[in-house]
């Protein structure tokens, strides 16, 4: 059984950077951790999830999971990974997420040769099963969380009438997680929504939001910044055009792996964010 949440203490030590979906553009990292001098020996980096897919080197971002200084969430594509590689084994993955790693960017598996795919099915894959769903860091108000796409309870896709009908608290939309409810036994009910959600981003009108310039880029803030009781929680999964701040949610999401005008590969300092929006 995967791990659903894990607790680690702060970066007595370093720094802790948080980093937006990677997919493969190990390059892009390269970059960014040379600009911040990151300092493995006392830095940590985390990642909100989707390491793999769509970018030229899936591989070689898997690989980081090797390394003690860098900690990384499940996103929907490494869900579509493990249900791709152990579709009855996986308990948790999203029904049928196997079946669209192949349409989601993930032909790579087929064009591995024997040696990385060697690696990948006996070493890599092992390791992006005991990834945890969310991580938290930290108590306070320093507490941050990492999660790939939303703390949110409920169906995510609120059109469906017959979810919306249910009397199970779960099953209707919706619900914004606090700090206390961030454990296990929650966590096992919305592992589509912590991975696919899409509904707190959709929230965001840009003409209800406020533009701030920040040295990472434009942040928009909503009218409804924060969610009282939830510690920042840095999320990806949509890519967006600027950062977004929500219900607590921190959209970091930039497209790396579209290589466009407007798109980048965020790394974000934790510390520095706080003094942001502080």
């Amino acid at each position: 059984m995967p791990t659903l949440h894990q607790r680690l203490p702060a970066n007595a030590a370093g720094r802790d950077f948080i980093m937006g979906d990677l997919h493969g553009c190990l390059d892009l990292l390269r970059v960014e951790m040379e600009r911040i001098e990151f300092d493995p020996a006392v830095d940590r980096l985390f990642s909100v999830g989707d390491l793999i897919d769509r970018g030229p080197d899936s591989m070689g971002c898997l690989r980081l999971l090797r390394e003690p200084w860098f900690h990384a969430v499940r996103g929907n594509h490494e869900d579509m990974l493990l249900d791709y590689a152990y579709p009855v084994t996986t308990p948790y993955a999203y029904s049928g997420a196997g079946t669209l790693l192949l349409s989601n960017g993930g032909r790579w598996v087929l064009d591995l040769g024997k040696s990385d795919q060697d690696e990948l099915w006996t070493d890599l894959a092992p390791r992006v099963a005991k990834l945890p769903y969310v991580v938290t860091v930290g108590e306070g108000v320093s507490r941050f969380h990492v999660v790939h796409a939303e703390l949110m309870t409920g169906h995510v896709d609120e059109t469906n009438t017959w979810y919306n009908r249910m009397d199970d608290d779960w099953g209707k939309p919706k619900r914004v997680l606090t700090d206390t409810m961030v454990k296990d036994a929650v966590l096992a009910k919305m592992i589509e929504q912590i991975t696919w959600g899409r509904r707190l981003i959709r929230e965001v009108e840009s003409e209800n939001a406020s533009e701030v310039s920040t040295p990472s880029g434009t942040l928009l803030r909503s009218h409804k910044t924060w969610r009282k009781g939830l510690s920042l929680t840095y999320v990806g999964h949509t890519p967006l055009k600027s950062m977004v701040l929500h219900a607590s949610h921190l959209f970091i999401d930039r497209g790396a792996y579209l290589r466009e005008p407007g798109t980048c590969l965020l790394v974000l300092e934790h510390q520095e964010v706080r003094e942001w929006l502080a």
